[in-house]
């Protein structure tokens, strides 16, 4: 007997105790989504100017009588020069890096009327200095390239439990680290911490989960981790509007996080992972308890039913040999799917994060946008739900692609004009199509490839996304910012149709169609015979971890 058999016919696919530890174990992904994206808040663009040779140091408020001028020009006379901060109904704006007759500021005032104190403020992260505001975010997407190689090689070696602890230990010592840096390197250090933690937490955690329930569950599983991540950034944008002081923030973000230590006596390892290291002692302990809670009873030396796992052999008689990322370029078909997904993953996460970050680029308040964006992914991912499997993920994919770059192009042709409803409208759809892309690409992925390298396929799209997600930061957080927003917007709308295009082109519908084992049987075509063994989504996490 396979232990999926074993365990759903005695503990049942969903019952009481898989609820209730599926719950614990989605949690803590709230915490991991709020890190992700709280230096958005931490360096949210506040209006400064100059502090002028008249100002009293560290006292002076932004707005000042204008040295009683009631014209403004550019001219050798002294005159505040124009920029894009002032006071309203005043002609005269300050400028944000220049004094008069061009000469450069190392210091400024800051607008308090909103934001009370900011780590650019802190830094002065300011006209030439503002490339440190895209590193410090930068640095939490290498950390969490980093996790995303160590902690899926130590979550099949030492168990997940371990590592799903250990990753809470780093997030919150990190976490405290960044509210009291005193630096902006070392608080880009503690940023890299925590991205390093996500993938120990957030794939571990949905791993630690997945594993307990059967497969008819796996999909909405997926789909409800997404809707925690969600909330996550929901959250985020209140706190953020109500407390304006970025290292109050950080405290509130990070403190929650102390109650998973508790996790150590309330999520149990894996009990998938004890049986597949032969520890069946712990397995049965963990899963006594599992049979007490849902009112079920276990056989007794239940392990003896099960079967041995074999050895990979080819057809030969021998054992297979180790596949590399090199065997993903060496047949024409599997090369082609390769570089296509290999472009998609990076473009996706780079529009994603990006929206996410910079909120108000096509308009509005930075606030209500970043909310009602992150709550538009709640409805887009249970439309993944329901339609992948009835039109099929290519026409998801590519859908949701074209739909995101159009509304961006479409901002872009509308100019600056654009009304504050009709930005947010964008904003909400763009967001939205781009959720449900992540979604459905993560099912999408593993089922383009073989058995035999889909495990190294699913890494490489994990660490390459990453790079999109680097670059996002600085073209939202500096490029944009610096030079406006055409420079974010339309090089995402491009890239986000150039996707869809590419993905309706060039690659194979794949629902309903089993997961191919080898790399011949892709070459063959064999691949694409009809079946209804598929369970949408069930891979998406497993294979990533």
């Amino acid at each position: 007997m396979k232990f999926d058999d074993f365990l759903f016919t005695y503990l049942g696919e969903m019952g009481k105790y898989q609820k209730i530890q599926f719950l614990l174990v989605c949690l803590p992904t709230i915490v991991v989504s709020m890190h992700a994206l709280s230096w958005t808040f931490a360096s949210v663009d506040t209006p400064y100017r100059c502090r002028l040779p008249t100002d009293l140091p560290e006292n002076e408020p932004y707005y000042t009588p204008l040295l009683n001028f009631t014209k403004c020009t550019n001219d050798a006379d002294g005159n505040v020069p124009i920029s894009e901060y002032g006071k309203p109904g005043i002609t005269c704006h300050y400028d944000r890096c220049q004094l008069p007759n061009n000469r450069t500021c190392a210091k400024h005032i800051f607008d308090h009327s909103k934001v009370e104190y900011t780590a650019v403020q802190r830094w002065e992260i300011t006209c030439d200095r503002s490339w440190i505001k895209a590193t410090i975010q930068a640095a939490y997407y290498v950390g969490q390239m980093a996790g995303s190689m160590t902690f899926g090689v130590l979550g099949d070696r030492i168990g997940r439990k371990k590592v799903f602890f250990l990753a809470i230990l780093i997030q919150i010592t990190c976490a405290y680290l960044i509210a009291f840096a005193p630096y902006w390197w070392l608080y880009a250090i503690a940023r890299a911490g925590t991205g390093f933690s996500h993938p120990g937490i957030f794939v571990i955690a949905v791993v630690i989960g997945m594993e307990l329930v059967g497969p008819q569950y796996r999909k909405l599983a997926s789909v409800i981790t997404g809707l925690f991540f969600a909330l996550g950034q929901v959250f985020l944008g209140i706190e953020a509007f109500f407390i304006t002081n970025y290292q109050i923030l950080h405290i509130v973000i990070a403190s929650p996080a102390l109650l998973f230590l508790s996790y150590w006596w309330l999520v149990p390892e894996s009990a998938r992972w004890l049986v597949s290291q032969k520890r069946f002692k712990e397995a049965d302990e963990v899963l006594q308890k599992a049979a007490k809670v849902n009112g079920a009873v276990l056989p007794e030396n239940w392990w003896e039913q099960l079967d041995d796992s074999t050895t990979t052999t080819t057809s030969e008689g021998g054992a297979a040999r180790k596949l590399t990322g090199a065997d993903l370029f060496k047949t024409p078909e599997l090369r082609k799917r390769t570089l296509v997904v290999f472009f998609l993953w990076p473009v996706i996460s780079m529009v994603y994060y990006g929206m996410a970050m910079k909120a108000n680029v096509l308009g509005g308040d930075i606030y209500i946008n970043f909310i009602f964006a992150a709550f538009v992914e709640i409805p887009a991912l249970f439309i993944v739900y329901l339609l992948i499997d009835r039109i099929g993920r290519r026409y998801i994919l590519a859908g949701g692609l074209f739909i995101a770059g159009a509304c961006l192009l479409i901002n872009w042709i509308m100019g600056d004009n654009v009304q504050l409803w009709m930005a947010i409208t964008q904003m909400a759809v763009t967001k939205g199509s781009i959720t449900g892309v992540y979604a459905a690409v993560y099912t999408y992925s593993p089922e383009l490839f073989p058995t035999v390298i889909r495990n190294t396929a699913m890494g490489f799209c994990s660490t390459i996304a990453r790079v999109g997600a680097i670059a996002a930061s600085y073209i939202s957080m500096w490029i944009a910012e610096q030079f406006g927003k055409v420079f974010m917007i339309i090089p995402f709308g491009i890239m986000a149709v150039s996707a869809a295009i590419l993905t309706i082109v060039f690659l194979p519908e794949t629902m309903g169609k089993p997961l191919p084992e080898s790399i011949e049987e892709i070459e063959e075509g064999s691949s694409y015979r009809s079946s209804h063994e598929m369970q949408p989504l069930s891979n998406s996490t497993e294979e990533t971890a």
